[in-house]
């Protein structure tokens, strides 16, 4: 429960340019901000990706919740998604800094309670994920019964003029950028062959997949790439600018089929990717890795001068 005083109810939506969004996205905006400055002393998302969050493929809108203090500030939000493919649950839950530990347990158990009320079987779970240094969060969560499963890695470089030459492609290798219905479907066919064995992975239709890098705002279809090799489609690069309120650019997806791995494919996309951004004045490049990857990206990354900025921790509990 709430503490006395607080009160919670639904996000209000209204569609702007075909995307929901509204003053309430301004409201859980300014939560997620205070909770990511609690923690990281930056904002680390941007309004856009806030917003994307809350309105994704996945999303279980209705079920969002918006807290509010006695004196009617927002101080608190959680976010929920279901994953029916995955059998999966995700809470998204945060607090302004001095609420935390009055309010991160009942979000919680807000979010536990619809997972129980909308599961469709008993072996569903939920997953919440937690930046390593936020002691309250992580203390939350393994009180509420949830365990570390997973660590991933933000990573980051800082990009400066040594970086504008595009770099030389590996023999074989060319790259289109995707402009077609069909270029998009290849896109989407490249990702599952080169996710296929990684960790959570699971198949998910075409147009479920395309949403949720078509239905923002910071998309950048401009920098969907596909690599090819003696003529084959084997591998893609997809950024966009939900990090240009650093200046940075960021890499979304970045993958190379299992068959043509070893031949520096992915590592030329990402200098490209590099160098791209350094041609758009962008000053960092950043992107997202499972710390425990099993096809050599990590060492990949920091080969090319990358390092982690920050970890995020994923915890699991049955639905």
């Amino acid at each position: 429960m709430l503490p006395d005083g607080y009160t919670a109810r639904p996000l209000d939506f209204v569609e702007v340019d075909g995307l929901l969004d509204g003053s309430d996205v301004d409201l859980a905006h300014s939560v997620v901000q205070a909770a990511d400055i609690g923690v990281l002393a930056i904002a680390e998302a941007s309004r856009e990706s806030t917003r994307a969050n809350l309105a994704n493929p996945d999303a279980l809108v209705a079920e969002h919740r918006l807290v509010f203090s006695p004196d009617d500030a927002p101080v608190g939000l959680l976010m929920m998604e279901k994953d029916p493919a995955a059998k999966t649950f995700y809470i998204d839950s945060y607090a302004a800094p001095r609420y935390g530990r009055a309010l991160l347990a009942p979000l919680l158990d807000m979010g536990i309670e619809v997972a129980g009320r909308l599961r469709e079987s008993d072996d569903w779970k939920i997953e919440a994920g937690a930046f390593e240094q936020d002691e309250v969060y992580v203390d939350t969560l393994e009180a509420a019964g949830f365990h570390e499963i997973r660590r991933f890695w933000h990573m980051h470089i800082e990009l400066g003029p040594d970086h504008l030459a595009d770099p030389e492609p590996p023999d074989g290798v060319t790259m289109t950028v995707v402009e077609s219905d069909a270029d998009r479907r290849m896109l989407h066919q490249i990702d599952e062959m080169s996710f296929a064995a990684h960790f959570g992975f699971v198949p998910h239709p075409y147009e479920d997949w395309i949403s949720w890098f078509r239905d923002r705002r910071d998309t950048r279809p401009d920098l969907w790439w596909l690599a090819w090799y003696d003529g084959e489609p084997v591998g893609l690069c997809m950024q966009d600018d939900s990090r240009t309120e650093r200046n940075a650019g960021h890499v979304r997806v970045l993958g190379v089929v299992p068959t043509a791995r070893g031949r520096g494919i992915a590592r030329w996309l990402l200098q490209r990717s590099f160098a791209q951004a350094a041609v758009e004045g962008r000053t960092a490049m950043t992107l997202t890795v499972d710390s425990d990857n099993t096809t050599g990206a990590t060492a990949l990354y920091d080969g090319v001068g990358m390092r982690p900025e920050r970890m995020v921790v994923l915890f699991r509990r049955p639905a």
